[in-house]
């Protein structure tokens, strides 16, 4: 894939082409802000970039559309088109133009309308450089499963200004989180470590080799339940014992006579008998009303006996009392009545000044107090008799307590017997309950099935390893790298840098480059100058770009350099604005580095494309034949037409 060329629409209008020759160097030279750094970022944008890199400025204040044209080795055309998000005001838009070629001009402004998405255009650009369908599982679960697609591919296709000139990072979004784990992972695959199909029979194998873990560990779980599972039917005949349903006498001699014994109880099933309380006629119920009733009425007898006893006491104190003074009164029969004068003293016929009761009042006296005497005598009997009464009453009311406390203790006594009889149910049934799922889960017959899978996925595994290369995917990378190493190591001595005899070597896990001196390998990160840093990422690139080339890899086919000429001419040192090197010694490193760049390109006989932007401007002739424009005197990317256009409508 290759860019045939860069387009900006500003409106149905107003468009900027900027076109590409594919196959060969195309060089941009320009002054400062004139537009060259924000080509890597359009062309990254338009290709599936998550975010929008351009700057913010001129060109997304005036730019609707970005949009490039792009050719596959079929001299396909597609054109794609991607909204410039600052029309939106959010900060990127996924939806994108895709519209197949050839064109013989670019598409008008009012035809562009979003029909697909960056998925889909991921999808797509992997499908049309030819990356098969793949997905990288690592052993032990190392990493998330990776899927190698386009993104992966296009790291390698740019340099911007602050990469190209880095000595700690070699490629294009290496800073980015995860970025240099996939970067590593992908590279065995792009470079053809991994035949095309080799990912997928890799993912077999380790699917495979999982599936006969599996299998193993069940067998080795199978064998441990065999081994445990002696001394448990053991213990569960134990058990049966201990909850009485089978005797205790009975012994087990062998693993196979516990079986036996286990597979005869295992649906034993056992019925509650119980007798529960329930209801409002129910007999503890009724017993208890009953209890409470006899003790109400005990209550009430004891309440008569306590008032008869009283009333007995009282009538008893006071019979007494009446017969000691009838027996005081009955003196009276020694006296005569001394007609009836009562103020002499019957005794000593003294005078008396009160006068004394006539002896025949006192004799009235005592005849009422006999009459009393004799009622009392006559119905003490009859108390008597009702108080003896009350006390067979209450006897009889407490034996009946007595009787109907003994029926409700015999009540619970049963009711505790049932939930002694459903408690042991209750654990029989658990017992029960283990020994079916154990002889559920134990099988003592030789399972040959499960052998017989574990040799079938052996077999599997052994198949598939013959299919893969008899190299391995180590073996094969490090092949692959040491004749990119050699290649560098052939070409470092065109480039203006150090360590010229040395081997140069890149390390694909630190991602970096080695010069491998007779002291000692120097890093890429240990070497001093800009100049060693330019040359050095050009040696990797183009090395990896000719492999690539060469064994048709799936990457795209173009390399977008943006100042390589920063360290040997500043553009804040060009007074004039010329873009000319005025300095022999610099003029001379510049022209190598553009005749490195150019004559790698050609080698390539057209199946690879270079686009520089750069300040300078070489008169030699090999770098005037590769400049396809020039953006001085107010040429720039975006034309100042459409900056009065803004001016105008603000």
């Amino acid at each position: 894939m290759q860019i045939k060329n860069l387009i900006l629409y500003n409106s149905k209008e107003n468009v900027r082409l900027l076109p590409f020759r594919l196959g060969d160097v195309n060089i941009i030279s320009g002054e400062s802000k004139s537009g060259k750094t924000a080509i890597i970022d359009i062309i990254d944008y338009c290709l599936g970039s998550k975010d929008c890199k351009v700057a913010e400025g001129i060109i997304r204040d005036t730019v609707y559309w970005f949009a490039i044209t792009v050719v596959f080795n079929k001299g396909e055309e597609f054109f794609i088109a991607r909204q410039n998000p600052n029309t939106k005001g959010v900060n990127t838009i996924s939806e994108i133009y895709l519209e197949a070629g050839p064109f013989d001009t670019f598409p008008e402004f009012d035809s562009i309308q979003p029909n697909s998405n960056l998925i889909g255009l991921k999808e797509f650009l992997s499908r049309k450089i030819g990356i098969a369908d793949n997905l990288q599982i690592f052993e032990n679960n190392t990493r998330e499963p990776l899927e190698i697609n386009f993104k992966h591919s296009r790291l390698f296709c740019y340099q911007p200004q602050g990469l190209i000139a880095q000595r700690d990072y070699l490629f294009y979004n290496q800073t980015e989180p995860f970025v240099p784990q996939s970067i590593k992972d992908s590279l065995p695959y792009l470079l053809g470590a991994i035949r095309e199909d080799s990912l997928s029979i890799e993912q077999q194998i380790i699917q495979k080799r999982r599936d006969l873990n599996r299998a193993v560990r069940e067998k080795n779980e199978q064998e441990k339940i065999k081994v445990e599972g002696i001394s448990k039917a053991f213990s569960l005949v134990e058990e049966l014992k201990e909850i009485g349903i089978l005797a205790k006498n009975v012994g087990t001699k062998d693993v196979a006579e516990a079986l036996s014994i286990l597979n005869q109880f295992k649906d034993w099933e056992y019925s509650s008998e119980t007798i529960e309380p329930t209801g409002e006629n129910s007999i503890l119920k009724d017993l208890i009303n009953k209890r409470r009733e006899l003790k109400q009425e005990l209550g009430g007898v004891d309440d008569t006996i306590y008032a008869t006893e009283s009333f007995i006491k009282h009538n008893f104190s006071y019979s007494e009392e009446v017969e000691q003074q009838k027996v005081r009164l009955e003196s009276i029969h020694l006296y005569q009545d001394a007609d009836g004068n009562t103020s002499v003293c019957p005794l000593c016929d003294s005078h008396l000044n009160i006068e004394i009761p006539k002896i025949s009042e006192i004799e009235q006296s005592l005849n009422n107090l006999k009459k009393t005497l004799e009622s009392t005598v006559r119905e003490k009997p009859r108390l008597n008799s009702y108080l003896e009464g009350l006390y067979k009453g209450k006897e009889s009311l407490k034996g009946e307590i007595i009787r109907t406390e003994e029926s409700i203790s015999a009540l619970y006594n049963e009711q505790e017997k049932a939930r002694r009889l459903r408690d042991l149910n209750l654990r029989r049934g658990k017992v029960i309950g283990r020994i079916s799922l154990f002889l559920e889960s134990v099988d003592y017959t030789q399972d040959e099935s499960i052998d017989a899978k574990i040799l079938k996925l052996k077999e599997d595994i052994e198949g598939l390893i013959s299919l893969v290369d008899t190299e391995t995917k180590e073996e094969k990378l490090v092949s692959i790298l040491s004749k990119i190493n050699l290649q560098m190591s052939k070409w470092v001595d065109q480039l203006d840098v150090e360590y010229k005899d040395s081997p140069i070597r890149f390390d694909p896990n630190k991602l970096t480059l080695f010069a491998d001196t007779t002291r000692k390998p120097i890093s890429l990160s240990q070497m001093g100058s800009g100049a060693n840093w330019v040359s050095y990422h050009l040696l990797i690139h183009f090395a990896l770009h000719q492999h690539f080339v060469q064994n048709s890899r799936p990457v795209p086919r173009f390399l977008i350099l943006d100042q390589p000429s920063q360290v040997y001419f500043p553009p804040d040192k060009d007074e004039e604005n010329t873009g000319e090197i005025k300095e022999n010694a610099d003029e001379l490193a510049v022209k190598s580095l553009f005749d490195f760049i150019i004559n790698r390109t050609k080698e390539m006989a057209g199946d690879f494309q270079t686009i520089v932007t750069d300040h300078a401007y070489l008169k030699h002739e090999n770098f005037r034949q590769s400049v396809i424009e020039v953006w001085r005197d107010g040429t720039k990317l975006i034309p100042n037409s459409w900056l009065e256009l803004g001016q105008e409508e603000s």
